[in-house]
C-alpha cells in the first residue's frame, strides 16, 4: 500500500481546519442569534407588561350603577348592603367595573399616590365592612404600594374624578389570614373577631379624587 504524499498530508490537515473553523464559526454565528433573539423576546415582554401596567385593567363600563353615599342622618354604612351589587360566593379573578371616567390629565401609576373614598364589602354577603364616609367623609390616602395586591392591579389607568367597582378574589386581597379586628386576648397569634373573614372575596366601590 502507498504511503500518503507530504501534499496529501497538507490538504488534509487544511481540510480538518477549515472544518473546524467552519464549525466554530456557525457555533459563534448560533449563539449570537439565540442571543439577540432572547434579548428581543424579554424587551417584547417587558414592554407589553410595562403597557398593561400603565393602561390598567380592562374593566366594563356600566354608568347604571350608583354608589353608596353618606349614611343618611349620620348612620353608617358599615353594616348595610352594598348599593346595585348582587352577591356572589364565587370570584376567579380580579374584575372591574367602571361607573364614572375621570377626568384629570394624570392616570393611576404603580408609583402613584391616591386620595380616594372607597366603600368595601364582603362579595359573598354584599354587606359594607368599612367606609371612609364613616370618617365624616374624610378621604384615604395613600401609596398604591401600601394598599392590597387588588387595588394596586385594579386602579392603575384611573383618572381623577373617576368611580370603579373592583371584585377581587381573596388572593388578591387579604388572603388565608383575613383581617382581624380583635386579637384573641389569651393567644394574640390568634384572632376572636375578625373585620374580614379568611379567604374572603371582597367589592370595592372606589373613587379616585386626587393623583400624585
Amino acid at each position: 500500500m502507498r504511503k500518503p504524499t507530504v501534499d496529501g498530508e497538507k490538504v488534509k490537515g487544511r481540510l480538518m481546519r477549515a472544518m473546524w473553523l467552519f464549525l466554530a464559526l456557525l457555533f459563534l454565528v448560533t449563539g449570537v442569534l439565540v442571543g439577540i433573539y432572547s434579548f428581543w423576546q424579554g424587551t417584547h415582554q417587558n414592554n407589553d407588561q410595562n403597557s398593561a401596567q400603565s393602561q390598567g385593567p380592562t374593566c366594563t363600563n356600566d354608568p347604571s350603577v350608583v354608589f353608596n353615599g353618606a349614611g343618611a342622618g349620620g348612620a353608617p354604612l358599615a353594616g348595610q348592603q352594598l348599593a346595585n351589587f348582587t352577591p356572589t360566593a364565587s370570584v376567579q379573578s380580579l374584575s372591574c367595573i367602571d361607573v364614572k371616567t375621570g377626568s384629570g390629565n394624570q392616570t393611576v401609576q404603580s408609583t402613584s399616590t391616591i386620595t380616594a373614598n372607597y366603600t368595601g364589602a364582603l362579595a359573598a354577603t354584599g354587606k359594607i365592612f368599612q367606609s371612609s364616609l364613616d370618617n365624616n367623609g374624610q378621604p384615604f390616602s395613600t401609596q398604591l404600594t401600601g394598599v392590597i395586591p387588588g387595588w394596586q392591579e385594579g386602579l392603575i389607568g384611573m383618572r381623577a374624578g373617576g368611580e370603579r367597582r373592583l371584585i377581587i378574589p381573596s388572593v388578591l386581597a387579604y388572603g388565608p389570614q383575613g383581617s382581624c379586628e380583635t386579637p384573641n386576648p389569651k393567644d394574640t397569634t390568634k384572632c376572636e373577631k375578625y373585620s374580614i373573614p379568611p379567604n374572603a372575596n371582597l367589592v370595592f366601590d372606589v373613587t379616585v379624587l386626587a393623583i400624585q
